[in-house]
């Protein structure tokens, strides 16, 4: 890849070599705003699902969103590119958020991340806190013991209902034929009824995922049990000592990481602010935007 000066990107997008690795990376607004700096989730998605929400922020921040290595168009694994697998771990996505922030501003940046871009910078906070000034999670969790709720509710069975079994020995899907990305991609149309909450808009948010770059990078070390969990083992220790500004933003349907998991975290920390976003699953910025984007205005222009 050739990469591009960090001055020189704009919202269309350019590649730039951080941390040794080339990363995907657009700019959105006023250069002169505070810096907000987006870490999607997947991991085998790219940035382009929480588009437009996050771009529309650019009254309040200059926004700065990029895929993952591993993701997208970012430095990829073979045989897409020559990353090794075992470069994937979540440390060393967390240092790359420290140098696209280190790389941005001289100071620290408001960081938000979604769902398991939350966990990643969550590890961001743990590994490199004085980089971030004030923390959005949003549609993530601190925690992993939370199937018990998850499976309790009578909504998620419902909604469960409603979604496709996917084979993962589908050669199809997972096969050294299967295209890019396939698993995820079909994982991800076969669970959007408990991904969205909005079952009327289920067609517009396929469109969406039409436009997702979906990678297979993840798949054989997260089969194999190599990946490491995303976030620290305990996240909110972590948060409460760090002790700056955290937003929990989390949909009211949320049917990933159930709302008593943000409620949880709440309670841990608090001088955080807790949003459940009414109307809302994991994809509370396509369910609900506005409800969505007023309380990341609200945090982030608080004094």
């Amino acid at each position: 890849m050739n990469a591009t000066p960090l001055d020189d990107v704009t919202d269309e997008g350019a590649v730039v070599r951080l941390n040794g690795v080339d990363l995907f990376v657009r700019r959105f607004g006023d250069r002169a705003l505070p810096v907000l700096v987006v870490i999607h989730g997947g991991p085998t998605w790219d940035h382009s699902y929480l588009l437009p929400a996050i771009a529309d922020l650019v009254d309040v921040a200059h926004v700065v969103v990029f895929d993952l290595r591993g993701c997208g168009r970012s430095h990829r694994t073979p045989p897409i590119g020559d990353l090794p697998e075992s470069h994937l771990q979540p440390d060393l996505l967390a240092d790359d958020v420290a140098a696209l922030i280190r790389a941005v501003t001289a100071g620290p940046a408001d960081v938000l991340g979604f769902s398991f871009g939350g966990r990643i910078a969550m590890r961001l906070v743990q590994q490199q806190p004085g980089v971030v000034r004030r923390l959005v999670l949003a549609s993530t969790t601190a925690y992993g013991d939370f199937d018990g709720e998850l499976h309790g509710s009578a909504e998620y069975r419902q909604r469960r209902e409603l979604c496709a079994d996917i084979s993962f020995d589908d050669p199809l899907l997972t096969g050294p034929a299967a295209p890019d990305g396939a698993l995820s991609r079909a994982m991800a149309h076969a669970h959007a009824p408990l991904q969205v909450w909005r079952l009327d808009r289920l067609d517009a948010w396929r469109q969406v995922l039409g436009r997702v770059r979906f990678s297979s990078d993840y798949n054989r070390p997260y089969a194999s049990g190599s990946l490491l969990p995303g976030g620290p083992d305990d996240a909110a220790a972590v948060l409460r000592e760090w002790g700056r500004p955290v937003l929990i933003l989390h949909g009211a349907k949320e049917m990933s990481f159930p709302v008593g998991t943000a409620r949880r975290l709440h309670a841990a920390l608090p001088a955080s602010t807790l949003v459940e976003v009414p109307d809302a699953g994991h994809m509370a910025h396509f369910d609900n935007p506005s409800d969505w984007l007023a309380a990341i205005r609200r945090f982030l222009t608080r004094s």
